[in-house]
């Protein structure tokens, strides 16, 4: 039979002819679970980091207006960041390294990928519930709307306990790491990395299966590689990130 191909995750980098670039503000915000999926299926890539003064200009030359943007290696145009997620996690297996015990972290099995994407949905209305709170002018009532957010019955915190409820002890779907548990890691850790003025940065504990998955991803060998090569006194939003 045919012998199947070799996942980007074990391809050796000198068989990757060109790179990934990876064009994204220098925060860890919608940018970081493909940042964090490139590097966990060694997959050869550039990030682009850019300032919010250079956005303007930049903005134009998107498909959309917006960002993440990701250049293939053929130079197909990539956008929107959960799209770009779950190519990736098509691309990136993960566990035992030979083709019988590995996974990818996008499951095959139509209903845990449904699974998957359900839980990465959820999230992003957690997410967005925020986002009302950027055109608040007055700093003080900025970050009081913030506070509400994430207080006891708080739009935030309802979603985030409904959330609770349906995640597993380690992982947020099934029994296996997902590009879910890489998204959770990725928008709980940025929810308290400091960006979000008045947002309390204790506020996971409330959740303590949801703080179990950010543990759970934040231990695996190769995650804490990647995030102590950060420098949190140039970057100091990525110290939630090496905790």
């Amino acid at each position: 039979g045919r012998t199947p191909p070799l996942s980007p995750s074990v391809v050796p980098t000198c068989a990757v002819a060109m790179a990934y670039t990876v064009k994204y503000f220098g925060l860890p915000a919608l940018a970081e679970p493909i940042r964090l999926l490139l590097h966990l299926g060694k997959i050869e890539h550039v990030d682009e980091t850019f300032g919010f003064k250079e956005w303007a200009d930049i903005k134009k030359t998107t498909k959309w207006g917006q960002v993440p943007v990701v250049i293939a290696p053929d130079g197909m145009e990539m956008t929107q960041s959960k799209a770009i997620t779950r190519f990736l996690g098509k691309q990136v297996t993960w566990g035992r390294q030979n083709l019988f015990f590995s996974k990818k972290l996008y499951p095959r099995d139509a209903r845990l990928a449904f699974q998957v994407d359900e839980m990465i949905d959820a999230m992003e209305d957690v997410r967005m519930k925020t986002v009302p709170t950027f055109a608040i002018k007055d700093p003080s009532e900025k970050e009081a709307a913030r506070k509400a957010l994430f207080a006891d019955g708080g739009d935030c915190d309802v979603l985030l306990r409904k959330i609770e409820s349906f995640v597993g002890d380690k992982f947020v779907c099934g029994n296996t790491l997902t590009i879910a548990d890489i998204w959770y890691y990725c928008v709980l850790n940025f929810l308290r990395c400091g960006f979000f003025d008045g947002l309390p940065k204790d506020y996971l504990g409330r959740y303590p299966k949801l703080q179990a998955i950010v543990s759970n991803v934040g231990s695996i060998p190769e995650v804490k590689a990647y995030y102590a090569k950060k420098d949190v006194k140039q970057e100091p939003m990525y110290a939630a990130f090496v905790e």
